[in-house]
């Protein structure tokens, strides 16, 4: 996440010493400075900037998919008559989560419609949801447990 931020910053430099603002002058700095980066990396043994942004941005896909599917769902729900809903509350297990994770886990929950982050256990080893279509137990937490796969993956890696 450093490394990103860091590119921000030599595309803002890079646009303040063109003194140019566009879009196009920032893209060129972001450019410049995901080289820059990626060289820095490579010189001090780091993995490479580029691959972990590709793995970011695979996430950002995968959680815009299923944020547009749930939303859907939820709209399908709104406009049509009757009650198809099937929700309940589910335990699944943190455990194996850092405290960042674990809280990142639990707003991607909460920011997808149709399910809540309702509370974590004080123990920090059991994060309790509200789903509102979980057909079954077991297919609800396998969703969940594929979220928390691909932020491990796509973020935390």
């Amino acid at each position: 996440m450093r490394a990103f931020i860091f590119n921000l910053v030599l595309a803002v430099v890079w646009c303040l010493l063109w003194g140019s603002g566009s879009i196009w002058n920032f893209i060129g700095g972001l450019v410049v400075g995901s080289v820059v980066v990626s060289g820095f990396n490579r010189a001090t043994g780091r993995e490479p900037y580029l691959a972990r942004l590709g793995r970011f941005f695979r996430f950002a896909m995968y959680f815009t998919k299923i944020l547009i599917k749930s939303n859907l769902q939820v709209a399908r729900e709104v406009i049509t008559p009757g009650f198809t809903m099937k929700p309940s509350i589910l335990r699944y297990p943190i455990d194996h989560l850092s405290p960042i994770e674990k809280l990142t886990l639990a707003n991607a929950i909460t920011l997808t419609p149709g399910t809540l982050s309702v509370d974590i256990s004080p123990d920090a080893k059991w994060l309790y949801l509200h789903c509102m279509y979980a057909e079954s137990h077991d297919a609800a937490l396998a969703d969940i447990d594929e979220l928390a796969n691909e932020l491990r993956k796509g973020v935390f890696s």
